[in-house]
């Protein structure tokens, strides 16, 4: 929001993607609350760096057998819609039954007063998938799953409480997860990448999918390492980076996150000599 009150949305989004346009290969950009303090979805939807801004969930295939599922986690938000576009106002609803203290505006209020464990989700910061989304998300698990493809899912809000403080999930986080580990999609989701909670976390749930929340770089200052490239194996993904603990922590307030520890690796095309952290995959279901 600072860059809204300073009247330098525009310019630093092109800061920011002009250094994305020296990469050898296509940017993918997600939408998130800071996009959505911006710029609403009038100008997303315009947005040259975006696939559809007003809707921004979508699917594609990098190479064969592995699928990647974009979700935009706002489509119930108070942020970025119109005043009486129908998302808008559902969420208006939503957070009236869930957390009374949010004033239907986004602004103002005791946004956790009376709230408790999971429940403090329903802030302004954050928001949901929606039902459309939801049963899209379902179709496209199941499709992959059919063509014995492999999914990374990307959402820049968290779908699984345990990879991150409990607080910066999706409203309907728990429909998400149902859908990742529903029958139909057959243990073909390998992994949930997510930013938003900026202290970063991991945790590999029940059925083998690796839930990893990537730490803001703000937290790190001009001498952090907070990013990285992510290699993909039919057994393993794995997170290169000059300091992996920068980007996906293997401790968060004083306690493991079970993360795999690193290791140092050789340079390669991508990556100087860096670390590197292995995630196994276990097999798809079918």
């Amino acid at each position: 929001g600072v860059n809204v009150r300073l009247g330098q949305s525009a310019p630093a989004l092109e800061a920011a993607l002009s250094e994305l346009r020296r990469a050898p290969c296509p940017s993918v950009n997600l939408v998130g609350n800071h996009e959505l303090y911006n710029f609403d979805r009038r100008a997303l939807s315009a947005a040259g760096w975006l696939r559809h801004g007003d809707r921004e969930y979508y699917s594609f295939s990098p190479a064969a057998g592995w699928r990647v599922v974009v979700l935009d986690p706002y489509q119930l938000a108070l942020i970025g819609h119109a005043q009486d576009d129908p998302r808008r106002l559902a969420a208006v609803e939503l957070l009236r039954r869930k957390n009374p203290g949010v004033h239907p505006s986004g602004s103002g209020g005791a946004w956790f007063e009376g709230v408790r464990g999971y429940d403090r989700r329903f802030v302004p910061y954050n928001g949901g998938l929606g039902e459309e989304q939801l049963r899209w998300l379902r179709s496209e698990l199941a499709a992959a799953s059919a063509a014995g493809e492999r999914v990374i899912v990307l959402c820049h809000v968290i779908l699984e409480p345990r990879a991150c403080g409990g607080s910066t999930m999706a409203w309907d986080y728990e429909e998400a997860l149902e859908a990742v580990r529903s029958g139909e999609a057959g243990g073909c989701v390998a992994a949930v990448l997510c930013g938003h909670d900026h202290s970063g976390k991991y945790h590999c749930d029940d059925a083998g999918v690796h839930h990893c929340t990537f730490s803001s770089p703000l937290n790190k200052g001009d001498e952090g390492c907070a990013f990285g490239v992510v290699h993909v194996f039919a057994d393993a993904i794995e997170i290169r980076g000059p300091r992996v603990d920068d980007a996906l922590p293997i401790v968060r307030g004083g306690k493991p996150t079970g993360r795999p520890a690193a290791r140092r690796c050789a340079a390669d095309a991508f990556s100087g000599e860096c670390e590197s952290v292995r995630l196994p995959l276990r097999p798809a279901a079918r």
